[in-house]
């Protein structure tokens, strides 16, 4: 798999992930209002959904530049998250076709 194939991969999880946790977390509000009477479904599901969340951001955020080797958006001490346009440490832009 292309380097550039997998770090899109890896966004869009995290981004269908993060967007997706108000409406399933809605719909399990209803199901519990209407079907089980209970608040333990939303409270697993947030909670598992959270968690799946900060695992995805985590995964991005620890993907590794094509060219050297190093993560593509974060230093030890900042993240700039899938929003950098070009490694912090070689300068690689992002999507570039020949690293």
């Amino acid at each position: 798999m292309d380097a550039w194939e997998s770090y899109k991969k890896h966004r869009n999880i995290f981004l269908i992930a993060l967007f997706s946790y108000l409406p399933v977390i809605y719909l399990a509000k209803y199901l519990n209002v209407r079907v089980f009477r209970t608040n333990w479904l939303v409270i697993t599901l947030s909670l598992a959904w959270m968690i799946g969340v900060l695992a995805t951001w985590i995964r991005l955020s620890q993907w590794r530049c094509p060219r050297c080797g190093k993560w593509f958006t974060a230093k030890w001490w900042y993240n700039k998250g899938f929003l950098a346009r070009k490694c912090v440490h070689c300068g690689l832009p992002k999507y570039a076709a020949h690293p």
